[in-house]
């Protein structure tokens, strides 16, 4: 076994030893889940928001900020409005969101982005397919609207943000494959380097590292998990680690007290950290 594979086998020994409802918690500390909680207790149209999350999750990149200030700025923009129960109100809601300062960067793409899914027809189809509609039929119609492939960042996020979605309104994940790609941004590349489980991080291998983690821990639980609940556990550990300048020591600390917070013992939070900053300085 190369010491590759080691920690391979170690990062998700660590991971499995969350349990399955351990690892499914760090969804509520996502940055959009606080936004789709208020959102769904405030307006009654399900359909709508649903395709407002989509929509918006598909601009949440080159931020001016963070994506915590993403989603409140969101939330702020769509206190006000009373209803919610059009697309064209939907895309109004977008409109004036995207004004926000949050969205200032690469503002002129985003919004040609946003102007590409209208245009192709995406809220159309789906208010009228919503919610009989197969949920790897929206994954490919979001592809098919920003004319990508499946397995980019932008697309995979708007799915498990629909997928955040399904679970606050009918209480249940979505019936995805488990075995979908990692939205591969710097704080999954940044978690990969410092726990060690790859030696290159261009994206593909990073992505295939973290499929290989993700094999092993289903195969440990005995059970299926999507990739997209790791996912959260890595991406939170990423911003942490990012906001400590890579430093062992503080980045361990502050990892932990997260851990911790999401409900995990100290053991187990102890556990995670160290193994999610193994090669990094002290």
């Amino acid at each position: 076994m190369t010491n590759i594979d080691r920690r391979r086998a170690e990062v998700a020994e660590a991971i499995a030893g969350l349990g399955y409802d351990g690892i499914i918690r760090f969804d509520e500390s996502e940055p959009e889940y606080e936004f789709l909680i208020a959102a769904t207790e405030e307006f009654e149209s399900t359909k709508h928001l649903a395709l407002l999350t989509i929509l918006a999750t598909t601009q949440d990149y080159q931020l001016n900020g963070d994506a915590q200030r993403f989603w409140e700025t969101l939330e702020e923009t769509l206190q006000n409005w009373d209803t919610l129960d059009s697309e064209s109100t939907v895309n109004e809601v977008l409109a004036e969101f995207m004004e926000q300062p949050v969205n200032a960067r690469l503002r002129d793409q985003k919004q040609d982005r946003l102007v590409r899914m209208i245009d192709n027809g995406f809220g159309e189809w789906f208010l009228t397919q919503y919610p009989e509609v197969d949920p790897y039929r929206v994954w490919e119609e979001i592809a098919e609207a920003l004319e990508t492939t499946m397995d980019k960042k932008t697309v995979v996020l708007a799915v498990k943000a629909y997928d955040e979605f399904n679970l606050i309104v009918n209480g249940e994940y979505l019936d995805l494959p488990t075995d979908v790609p990692i939205p591969c941004d710097l704080q999954v590349k940044r978690v990969a380097r410092a726990a060690g489980i790859v030696e290159d991080e261009s994206t593909g291998i990073v992505m295939d590292a973290w499929a290989d983690v993700m094999d092993q821990v289903n195969a440990i639980l005995e059970r299926p998990v999507s990739m997209f609940r790791v996912d959260s556990i890595v991406w939170q550990a990423g911003q942490i680690i990012s906001d400590h300048n890579d430093q062992k020591n503080p980045s361990q600390q502050a990892l932990r007290t997260h851990f911790k917070n999401t409900g995990l013992s100290e053991e187990q939070a102890q556990r995670l950290a160290r193994e999610f900053t193994i090669t990094l300085s002290a």
